[in-house]
């Protein structure tokens, strides 16, 4: 037997109990198919459970996991990331895992400066962006330090103060889609007087309304053909999106006490205040508040659940369904 095998190559008791307890849940669960089509994926994963706690002497938890796997790992999992959220081994939903990862990789960025002569220049922009009275999102924060890190890796100097427009301008030729979050940066060094650096501003590059009326249509028109509820979902996030001018993300985020539909109208909470939903949507909403999340309380539910019971749709689902569209 497979599993028998993998528990065999296992040093630890948790590991050992939580393989034959994720068998035992599969099998009783109709899930034996997936289990033995997926399993030489979810041993590897096992595996590494064991060595982790093995050389940590810990105990096997949502903190444990989420330390160890990044949410990408995490999705990837399949049927074994399924049990251990419905058996609540992994309590937190793909919200929490996201900021837990990215505080990770930010960790890791300020690690690798280390030593470097310009170490101080990349920690106070960092201290910088901290002391922000409006706290900047961690996956900006991320991308901001790596663009900070490129143009003076890419630049050559010592310090940010030897930093010239020139050598900017330079980098962003080389990584012209790095502009935005460059600006982020300069803005730092011209605020401290490090240097007062500029850069070249750029017509045109926030998309027009035309553009945006486009791909509402194009998005209703896809709907009027798609029947099945998992395509629908993305389709919808990214129509509420653009008709109610909210990010994505926000959307993403969404849950049912959120919705509010009556005979007097349909109204979405966004943007910390309740909004009409326009015409186009109406029914669409009328739609989502009808859908359900099986394991959260009626008002607590994802109006976008993802594949996970507990996470809602990622961008990432959006965007594949979107790029479907042009296939």
């Amino acid at each position: 037997m497979k599993a028998q095998a993998a528990i065999d190559l296992m040093s630890d008791e948790q590991a050992q109990h939580l393989t034959l307890s994720f068998v035992g849940w599969a099998n009783e669960s109709g899930r034996h198919s997936k289990l033995a089509a997926g399993f030489a994926r979810y041993a590897q994963a096992l595996m590494r459970i064991d060595n982790a706690v093995l050389a940590s002497g810990g105990v096997i938890d949502s903190a444990f996991l989420q330390k160890l796997f990044t949410t990408e790992e995490i999705r990837s999992m399949g049927i074994l990331a399924q049990y251990m959220t419905e058996t609540g081994l992994l309590t937190a939903n793909n919200q929490e895992r996201l900021e837990a990862s990215l505080q990770r990789l930010v960790e890791r960025q300020l690690q690798e400066v280390v030593g470097k002569s310009w170490e101080m220049d990349v920690k106070g922009f960092h201290r910088f962006m901290q002391a922000k009275e409006k706290p900047l999102s961690l996956r900006s924060v991320k991308v901001y330090l790596n663009v900070a890190i490129q143009l003076l890796q890419h630049s050559k100097v010592n310090r940010a103060a030897e930093l010239s427009n020139a050598a900017l301008e330079k980098y962003l030729r080389k990584s012209p889609g790095s502009t935005a979050s460059a600006s982020a940066f300069v803005s730092y060094l011209r605020a401290t007087g490090v240097v007062a650096l500029h850069l070249q501003k750029k017509a045109g590059q926030s998309p027009t309304v035309a553009h945006r009326a486009k791909e509402v249509r194009r998005i209703q028109d896809r709907l009027e053909y798609v029947v099945q509820r998992h395509e629908r979902l993305p389709l919808i996030a990214k129509l509420v999106s653009l008709l109610f001018g909210a990010r994505l993300e926000h959307v993403l985020q969404l849950r049912m006490d959120q919705l509010a539909v009556s005979a007097s109208g349909t109204r979405v909470f966004l943007k910390d205040e309740w909004v009409d939903a326009p015409e186009e949507v109406a029914a669409l909403v009328h739609e989502m508040a009808a859908g359900s999340s099986p394991t959260r309380e009626s008002g607590e539910r994802w109006v976008f659940p993802g594949r996970m019971a507990t996470d809602h749709l990622s961008t990432a689902a959006v965007q594949y369904h979107l790029n479907k569209l042009n296939q």
